[in-house]
């Protein structure tokens, strides 16, 4: 993919990621009003937080993809070639003298 597509990827989900954290902090908030008199599950937030996770992780590997924070220098596609005389020739034999 392009870095261009990435960033506007990137974008669109960190975007979409402050919409749906405003929207977990009022879905929470109805439901502790709306559930006072009943007792809360550990299950029940983690469902609510599981879409934002999901959204915060592809909005970061966006933005890696964007600043190519993810491909170190020895990976990169560019290789600097040495001098030929150090390339060249026979390697040392090891083994019996």
């Amino acid at each position: 993919m392009s870095t261009i597509l990435h960033l506007l990827l990137a974008l669109a989900l960190t975007l979409f990621l402050a919409f749906q954290g405003g929207a977990l902090v009022f879905v929470l908030r109805s439901r502790r009003a709306l559930l006072a008199g009943r007792r809360r599950r550990p299950t029940e937030l983690l469902w609510t937080v599981i879409p934002v996770m999901l959204v915060l992780f592809l909005a970061a590997r966006s933005w890696v993809a964007v600043f190519d924070l993810g491909r170190p220098a020895v990976a990169s596609a560019v290789i600097t070639a040495g001098p030929a005389s150090e390339t060249s020739g026979a390697l040392p034999r090891q083994g019996r003298p």
